[in-house]
């Protein structure tokens, strides 16, 4: 910690205009003015800040903020944008000219100083901008500053971040991923929280959306979780023939669509559930103006157009089976009307007329808009497609109220991400099925149709009736353990279509064991992974996850975390209920196994200062060996 470079922003341009520390920690960013007077070379000082180095904020005799450079410092001029100025107003409050360069830096992460942080600093003489040197005039500053650096953990925390940022990167070009790496390394956690992070575009905790009842809904619908497993096949997958029970209360079979094929129509859609909602409210409508119209000699609704004649209802005829409807209207013309159209398809229409044409002003509600918005061109008939879906709006616009996470899809770019936790433990072949060729990167979209198993059972009115594809806006995401044996049946054909990333244990230790309640666990892990990785011993692949040891949680109390004996009784349990077993699995079948279980039993003894295993179970193990 040492070598860490401290620096320490003032938030005044000069001596002129108001203090500017809010801007500074609402866009994570310091900066100074590039010209240095006759005293000081303040700018040359700041030019050499570098990413990395530790960033600290104060106004006058006030320390606001400690943060991390998240860039080397960069010299522009202060009017080109966020994170710095993007208007002459702004500047003119803080005594700043618009023609000037400033020195900036952005930080990854502030750490805002409490009253209690604020207290302990003396700031007296430190004038403007200045680097604390190790052992300096200002060393106690500098001290305070580390610590807070250290005890929030800053680096770690932008260390995670780049790794996640690296991930999600490697994802969105290959759209295809797979996270590799050893058991209990945090593989399935970094997915979702990659998957929450394109789908929200801004940092979040998956515990901030699971606490929020709006974020969960949105995640859960954009983000599919499954877990292959050796039955899981075809049928789970894409789709697959089920059994059903009819309207008569007979049973019979029907094709029905897998949990992939399903969620693909969910980025299509954008919001399957409510069109669903839509469609069987849509069916109902047809439904009451059935009835209305057999059961009355009077024609009680009306279709019109925008300032159009009203257009009394004739006639409905609604088929069940095909889901389609056609009305006929009187008019002075004689009948008229819609010709049969699928509910699913009216379905579509009435998202756009609620969703874009109803939120424009009442002066620009006209036929013309309303046709390009839906994007048909019936010609005089289009004035009672209006009228229908008007009609359909003002009986069931209160059961109708409208997600929050809902909104037209028309560039597919909304990202909908797939995770497949245990990839390698299902049969891949018998999953994909014809699918194997579509999840090629190069083939999604509807250039990489294919046609599925039953594909002669789909429905015409099936978004997928001319065959099955994989939109562009949908990411997978694999996540398996290295040392798995059925890793082996992952052929060369299938890892070509994914991007591969490595997860080492020492990637995420510090994330997974940032609630652990025994100090210095994350180093003993360490130093046990070492040897585990090394040649003498099984190798890299067979190291330790940090999630293992979170599990020294189970075994301790709040109030025995700095108990020694509990803290060994912890660790005898950690090796006992869960280490002991792995580490045999690991080592059995090898030709020197014995010696490597005692070398690793040894190792884990020396670090922790416990014999962990009971005499019964060393007389046990001898004999297994």
């Amino acid at each position: 910690m040492s070598e860490k470079k401290v620096y320490v922003f003032a938030s005044r341009w000069g001596d002129g205009g108001f203090s500017y520390w809010k801007h500074c920690l609402n866009n994570k960013v310091v900066f100074i003015n590039n010209e240095c007077d006759s005293e000081t070379d303040f700018p040359k000082i700041a030019r050499g800040v570098k990413k990395g180095d530790i960033i600290a904020l104060r106004d006058g005799e006030t320390m606001y903020a400690v943060g991390i450079a998240n860039n080397d410092a960069v010299v522009k001029n202060v009017l080109t944008g966020k994170p710095l100025f993007t208007n002459k107003e702004e500047l003119i409050q803080y005594g700043i000219d618009s023609d000037v360069d400033a020195v900036y830096i952005t930080v990854y992460e502030w750490y805002k100083c409490t009253d209690q942080d604020k207290s302990v600093f003396n700031l007296s003489g430190l004038r403007d901008r200045i680097y604390l040197s190790l052992n300096g005039k200002y060393n106690s500053t500098r001290e305070k500053i580390i610590e807070i650096y250290s005890r929030e953990k800053l680096e770690q925390k932008m260390d995670e971040n780049e790794l996640m940022q690296s991930v999600e990167n490697l994802l969105k070009s290959n759209h295809n991923l797979v996270l590799t790496g050893a058991p209990g390394t945090g593989k399935t956690h970094l997915a979702k929280q990659i998957a929450a992070t394109m789908i929200f575009g801004e940092d979040i905790s998956l515990e901030d959306i699971n606490n929020d009842e709006s974020k969960k809904e949105k995640f859960d619908y954009q983000c599919k979780f499954v877990q292959f497993h050796p039955s899981y096949d075809y049928t789970d997958f894409v789709e697959g023939i089920r059994p059903v029970t009819k309207e008569d209360n007979n049973s019979g079979f029907e094709r029905k669509d897998g949990v992939f094929k399903e969620f693909c129509k969910r980025a299509i859609y954008i919001n399957i559930n409510y069109h669903r909602l839509v469609v069987d409210k849509l069916k109902e409508f047809c439904e009451f103006l059935l009835n209305e119209t057999q059961s009355k000699t009077i024609e009680i609704e009306n279709v019109r157009g925008i300032k159009g004649a009203p257009a009394p209802i004739k006639t409905v005829i609604y088929n069940k089976e095909s889901e389609t409807v056609k009305v006929l209207v009187n008019t002075e013309s004689g009948s008229n009307g819609i010709s049969p159209t699928t509910l699913h398809q009216i379905a579509e229409w009435y998202k756009l007329y609620i969703t874009q044409f109803l939120e424009l002003d009442e002066k620009q509600q006209n036929m013309k808009t309303f046709d390009n918005i839906l994007g048909i061109t019936y010609g005089g008939n289009h004035t009672y497609i209006y009228g229908f879906i008007k009609l359909f709006h003002d009986k069931y616009k209160d059961h109708l109220e409208i997600p929050s996470y809902y909104h037209i899809n028309k560039n597919n770019d909304t990202p909908f991400i797939f995770i497949i936790d245990e990839i390698n433990r299902g049969d891949f072949n018998k999953i994909f099925g014809e699918l194997f060729y579509a999840i090629d990167p190069g083939y999604r979209g509807e250039k990489g149709k294919a046609d599925t198993q039953y594909q002669n059972l789909v429905k015409y009115d099936d978004i997928f009736i001319n065959g099955f594809y994989i939109p562009e806006n949908v990411y997978i995401i694999g996540t398996m353990n290295d040392i798995d044996r059925s890793v082996e049946s992952m052929d060369f054909a299938i890892r070509r279509r994914f991007a591969w990333q490595e997860i080492a244990p020492k990637d995420t230790a510090a994330a997974i064991l940032k609630t652990v309640k025994i100090q210095k666990a994350e180093l003993i892990l360490e130093k046990f992974n070492e040897l585990i990785a090394s040649p003498e011993c099984l190798g890299k692949m067979y190291q330790l996850g940090a999630s293992y040891f979170l599990k020294l949680n189970n075994y301790i109390d709040d109030d025995k975390v700095n108990d020694t004996e509990s803290i060994n009784e912890a660790y005898k349990k950690l090796w006992n209920n869960h280490l002991h077993g792995l580490i045999y699995e690991y080592v059995r079948g090898k030709k020197s196994g014995d010696v490597i279980y005692k070398q690793i039993h040894d190792k884990y003894l020396e670090l922790t200062g416990v014999n962990p295993i009971a005499p019964d179970q060393e007389k046990q193990q001898e004999q297994e060996y």
